[in-house]
């Protein structure tokens, strides 16, 4: 017979849960700077998506060029220069989830891009904002991991409020169905439970994601503007989950999302920032 034994379950307190241990110091042993260096041809103004048909869409309607390219064991991540009537915008595809895209975005901000719109997709909290509604978050609610390495322990991480008040301006002026509100960024797909869900629906989210929290804090701390929308592409709130656009997308709508982002990334927001 085996003398092997169930390990015993660590019991730990708060204050010792490793996630609420955050280190102010600014310095890192690995920093993005060590990677990668300026580039000339580096656009000042970037968008990130997850929208794969989009990003194709928008390579495909607009002169571009590869400038930039690294490895991460199994990734290979691109950033395109896309040229726009006002200028160029530095464009990535990211993978879905916040650490690989919190890479794309550190690496893109030591290659010399300084203002950041991401957009994508999330789930839909409320009935009142049906598939295909555009939210433009006002917070984030931190339910992942990656913003405790960049701020301290805390319920919410905001996008910059001038690049926000552009994106949901140009969504309805190009009369894309929008609003704004808090959504709820978690690393766990498949841990939206019932509970978590009434809970986060008490907290005032009406939309679910993987990345605006944890961008948003990450910018924050490098100093960059950084603006993010998500739509609407499947429901928890009914009583079995509609996958809807997960499955069938459209992707008509998707890139003129992504078009909207790749112009309100080259508008100084300062003024409407306040």
């Amino acid at each position: 017979m085996s003398d092997a034994r169930p390990l015993s379950r660590p019991v730990s307190t708060n204050e010792s849960v490793p996630i609420l241990h955050f280190d102010e110091t600014r310095s890192a042993i690995i920093e993005p700077s060590m990677w990668h260096d300026p580039l000339d041809v580096m656009p000042a103004n970037g968008v990130i998506t997850w929208m794969a048909d989009a990003f194709e869409a928008c390579l495909a309607a607009n002169d571009h060029e590869e400038i930039y390219h690294f490895p991460i064991e199994s990734s290979v991540l691109s950033v395109w220069r896309v040229e726009r009537d006002e200028g160029p915008v530095a464009l990535a595809l990211a993978q879905v989830g916040a650490p690989i895209s919190a890479i794309l975005l550190e690496t893109m901000g030591a290659l010399g891009v300084k203002r950041l719109v991401s957009v994508g997709s999330a789930g839909g909290l409320v009935a009142e904002h049906p598939p295909g509604t555009v939210v433009v978050p006002s917070a984030a609610i931190r339910d992942e991991g990656v913003s405790y390495h960049y701020a301290a322990p805390g319920s919410l991480a905001a996008p910059h409020s001038g690049v926000q008040t552009l994106l949901l301006a140009s969504m309805l002026d190009n009369q894309i169905s929008a609003t704004t509100g808090i959504v709820w960024t978690t690393d766990a797909f498949y841990r939206e439970t019932e509970d978590k869900v009434a809970r986060r629906l008490a907290e005032g989210a009406i939309a679910v994601d993987m990345e605006a929290a944890s961008l948003a804090t990450v910018a924050d701390f490098r100093g960059l503007e950084y603006g993010c929308a998500v739509y609407m592409a499947d429901t928890l709130h009914s009583e079995a989950w509609d996958p809807s656009e997960l499955v069938v997308r459209n992707t008509e709508f998707r890139h003129r999302l992504l078009a909207t982002a790749l112009d309100v990334v080259l508008i100084d927001p300062s003024p409407a920032s306040g």
